[in-house]
């Protein structure tokens, strides 16, 4: 492929979502939204709905564009110390309110499917609920129901950074930190002069191609997003848009493969690192994704 056929690709590929399809998920978020706040048992409690993932960070792609929307009981937090050392000077008091996590989720299926419908509605998952998609009207949401949370720094607790926890069904629990990751996000991609998200949208559409094509198995979208945040900047910002991405590729599959590189990457929000058991995808998923994209572009 020469530089004018990859300048095509890569033009189409940086693309975020189109207006048609940001309406659609704006009323996705809408429909939530009313279907929590008309539900009576929520009617004293203190809720946050916001959205987080690619669609918050503006970091979706044309015609892969579902939305998370997080349901989150604000009554009550849920706290560790980091490290696990750090002995508390202050002393707990437990929550003696009625939201359990079981309850918690309970409740958040009934007011959607009270609100879309329960053939709508998919509560089978470990961790969201899933609205159904309706075509040309609002995409798939993923919706999950957590919990306000604390990673507590000093033992007085006047250090900490606030996140969210989830619940999953199956005891295995989530903690996720989308306003860390937001704020990140957008100082990045303004320094790299839209580069980051520029990057972050190619590799997800580069990740389309090839799974849909059977070249790679499918890789989860915010693998792509983490990798391009872990990029230098100077290198997201170099020569054209193609030369830009080619030197991205190359550092990327570079540094991949230096376990003395890679152990440091964390994701956007820099408080969990990139590659571990927890995750859902390993370092190969990275380097498969890597190479074959250049190879699709450059070989």
């Amino acid at each position: 492929m020469n530089k004018v056929e990859r300048s095509v690709f890569l033009s189409k590929w940086i693309r975020p979502s189109s207006d048609s399809e940001q309406d659609r998920q704006n009323r996705a978020e809408r429909m939530i939204r009313e279907a929590i706040e008309r539900h009576d048992v929520f009617s004293t409690t203190d809720v946050a709905i916001y959205a987080k993932g690619s669609y918050a960070n503006n970091t979706n792609v044309r015609l892969d564009s579902d939305v998370d929307i997080v349901v989150e009981c604000r009554d009550c937090f849920y706290f560790d110390y980091y490290p696990s050392s750090i002995q508390p000077s202050v002393p707990s008091s437990a929550y003696t309110g009625k939201w359990t996590p079981a309850l918690w989720r309970e409740e958040v299926l009934a007011a959607l499917a009270k609100h879309f419908g329960p053939r709508e509605v998919d509560s089978s998952g470990a961790i969201a609920i899933v609205i159904a998609e309706k075509y040309g009207s609002r995409p798939s949401a993923d919706v999950v129901p957590s919990f306000r949370y604390r990673r507590f720094y000093s033992a007085d607790r006047s250090s900490y950074e606030e996140g969210s926890k989830v619940f999953g069904t199956t005891g295995k629990d989530v903690i996720n930190w989308p306003q860390q990751q937001l704020e990140n996000g957008r100082e990045k991609n303004s320094a790299t002069g839209g580069r980051y998200k520029n990057y972050a949208r190619a590799l997800k559409n580069a990740e389309n191609v090839l799974s849909d094509s059977k070249t790679i198995s499918a890789k989860p979208s915010y693998l792509m997003e983490c990798l391009a945040w872990n990029v230098p900047d100077d290198i997201l910002t170099s020569g054209d848009l193609d030369d830009g991405f080619r030197a991205t590729l190359g550092w990327l599959y570079t540094h991949l493969t230096s376990k003395y590189e890679r152990e440091n990457w964390v994701e956007p929000n820099r408080l969990k690192y990139l590659f571990g058991p927890y995750q859902k995808w390993s370092v190969d998923d990275g380097k498969e994704l890597v190479h074959e994209t250049w190879k699709f572009l450059y070989a």
